[in-house]
């Protein structure tokens, strides 16, 4: 599933944009359990979480950031063949058990936000795999709708 920046109906989305980079259990991905719906509570699981945490960044952009442009290699910060993918305007620790950890959004009943672009990666903390100890998920975006 890809996610659309347009749509007639005012209906939710959320799909892969970016792949992540392998860690000790492989290539971490959200899934989202709920759509973003306005009054809603949005839910993605992170899976494949080598400690059941990870830091998920929310954005607005998947092209610029304040580190600059995007996708940007994240091989100068110890994690060859990574690349971050989504500006971090939005970072929130999550942590889980049996290697998955929830996110969740709550989307204000508010008409305004309808067609709103967001975009989701989470840093996996993997310690001792590489310089970093994190590898990134895959990036995912959504649009928020009724």
């Amino acid at each position: 599933f890809y996610y659309s920046n347009c749509s007639t109906q005012l209906t939710s989305g959320y799909g892969f944009f970016g792949p992540g980079c392998a860690g000790t259990l492989g290539v971490s991905r959200n899934v989202a359990t709920t759509q973003p719906r306005l009054g809603t509570t949005m839910t993605v699981a992170v899976n494949n979480l080598p400690v059941n945490a990870a830091l998920m960044m929310t954005g607005f952009s998947k092209t610029t950031s304040i580190l600059g442009a995007l996708p940007l290699s994240t091989t100068p910060y110890g994690a060859p063949g990574c690349f971050l993918r989504v500006s971090p305007d939005a970072n929130l620790l999550i942590l889980g058990a049996g290697n998955t950890a929830n996110w969740n959004l709550t989307v204000p009943n508010v008409v305004a936000l309808v067609g709103v672009l967001m975009h989701n990666q989470a840093v996996v903390l993997d310690p001792g795999f590489n310089a970093l100890g994190a590898v990134l998920s895959d990036a995912t975006g959504m649009m928020i709708g009724l």
